[in-house]
């Protein structure tokens, strides 16, 4: 009940927190396209202001050697006091001026400046350097002639943009500003830098127009974000519905599972016992079987034929058999629903004691790899695995006082190692590889071989629990190699 009391708090806290970000990134957002939009108001500025003083510079040009030229050959004078005058026109940077602030006055509200350190005396008022961005225009363009000089700066109480490029002395107009009379420089020359040319464009208008554009944005960003305000809250009350019922169901689902882990829990313990029961019922017929065949033998030992004889033997041999397989089969059915402790293990040492267990004949020989690890894992069923089959390899061997088995280990991965059992013996046929893993399976005839057909079924099961395989390479007549693989650290 605590967990689904605190959820609404805990929703409501990730709501505010996603309606935070949301408002941050719209924030940045809008910050953003505002950058973009000065840099796009400044760029386009430059640009038409560019436009505007290269139009100027052309039509001063093409006054010069079009029209002033023509009116010299015509005997027409040409001079900035071209009103009061009968037969005059205007100068060439005269009539460039004019033409500035007439097309200003039709447009942006540009301002169009001639000005440089030599004035004419008509000029004085207008024609000097008279601030600060003129001097640096200047010296700037006397360097860099065939760049522009501008700034946006506060000019005449407006933010404007202030674009000036250099007005080159031509070759036509070197005599001319030479031989003026009232020339306040006479040894021009060509190249040389007469002038600076400013044209200046007002930003207010193009700002209030993107001011109000910019308004029309974060309209939209507002409502995207009081749209995706409400859509989260909406998916995020669904969410906090759904984690509720989630819970119960989970509730409900760990519930049912402990109450079916208990009743497995108590079916493993009714199989355990029914196991022991079933075992232990059918050892007592077989041993009493066991018992009786010895006593008639003894009583009636005078009687006996060679046949009854070796009939008795077969019946305590058969005897024997069934209760090696019921124990087989008592072990088969316990394995892996019996827990194994993890334990640090010296493989080397564990495969000694086994051999130390087994009945093995003389002449045959066990090699084990010098390089055994010791390594985390559960010591029994790794114990199993090994004694069976050592003994199956001991077992199948058909020629006595022979004999020869390998028993080595590598790493795979890092993870597993991989342990190996070949010997030399008989071998078994490709078609028969999986078959031998199969319970009461064996390929050999029961009177040949005493086996219960388990011992292989239960390494199968036990290496496949913890965690690895089992593979199996021989062919008839070249002996057989047994490789399984063993997780490093098992959880049994």
């Amino acid at each position: 009940m605590s967990t689904l009391s605190r959820s609404p708090l805990k929703n409501w806290q990730f709501i505010l927190i996603l309606v935070l970000a949301f408002f941050v990134a719209t924030f940045a957002a809008i910050w953003h396209v505002s950058q973009l939009q000065s840099q796009l108001i400044e760029s386009t500025s430059i640009k038409n202001a560019r436009s505007f003083s290269d139009a100027l510079t052309e039509f001063r040009t093409l006054y010069t050697s079009e029209v002033v030229t023509t009116a010299r050959q015509h005997g027409l004078e040409i001079t900035h006091d071209y009103t009061t005058k009968e037969n005059a026109i205007p100068l060439p940077a005269t009539l460039s001026m004019l033409l500035g602030e007439k097309l200003g006055e039709h447009a942006s509200g540009s301002k169009t400046m001639l000005y440089s350190p030599y004035p004419f005396p008509w000029r004085q008022e207008m024609g000097g350097l008279r601030d600060q961005f003129m001097q640096q225009a200047w010296e700037f363009l006397g360097q860099n002639p065939d760049k522009p000089f501008y700034r946006f700066t506060e000019y005449d109480g407006r933010k404007t943009l202030r674009y000036a490029t250099a007005d080159v002395m031509r070759p036509a107009c070197v005599q001319c500003h030479n031989d003026h009379p009232d020339t306040p420089k006479n040894d021009w020359k060509t190249g040389d830098l007469r002038g600076v040319l400013e044209v200046d464009f007002p930003l207010d208008q193009v700002t209030a127009q993107t001011q109000t554009d910019l308004k029309g944005t974060i309209a939209i960003f507002s409502a995207i974000a009081l749209l995706g305000i409400i859509g989260i809250g909406s998916v995020t009350n669904k969410l906090r519905r759904t984690s509720v019922e989630l819970q119960q169901r989970v509730q409900e689902r760990t519930a049912e599972l402990a109450n079916k882990a208990t009743a497995l829990e108590r079916i493993n313990q009714e199989l355990d016992q029914f196991a022991y029961v079933v075992s232990h019922d059918l050892k007592a017929p077989l041993r009493a079987i066991a018992n009786l065949s010895e006593w008639i033998e003894e009583d009636i030992a005078d009687n006996l034929t060679d046949d009854t004889r070796k009939q008795m033997t077969l019946l305590r041999g058969r005897v024997a058999r069934m209760g090696d397989l019921i124990h087989g089969i008592l072990q088969y059915s316990r394995v892996g629903r019996i827990d194994s402790e993890i334990e640090s293990v010296d493989v080397n040492e564990l495969l000694q004691e086994i051999i130390a267990g087994l009945v093995v004949p003389e002449g045959f020989v066990i090699n084990i790899a010098p390089d055994m690890p010791v390594f985390e894992t559960a010591r029994i069923p790794l114990s199993q695995v090994f004694a069976n089959l050592l003994s199956n390899a001991i077992k199948y061997h058909h020629q006595p006082g022979q004999g020869h088995v390998e028993v080595g280990v590598q790493k795979v991965d890092g993870e597993f190692y991989t342990f190996s059992v070949r010997d030399d013996g008989p071998g078994i046929a490709p078609e028969y590889h999986e078959k031998v893993f199969g319970i009461f399976q064996t390929l050999n005839a029961r009177d040949e071989v005493e086996s219960t057909g388990v011992g292989l079924s239960i390494v199968k099961k036990i290496v496949e629990i913890q965690g690895g395989k089992i593979m199996l390479e021989s062919a008839e007549g070249e002996g057989s190699t047994f490789r399984f693989t063993v997780p490093k650290t098992t959880n049994s």
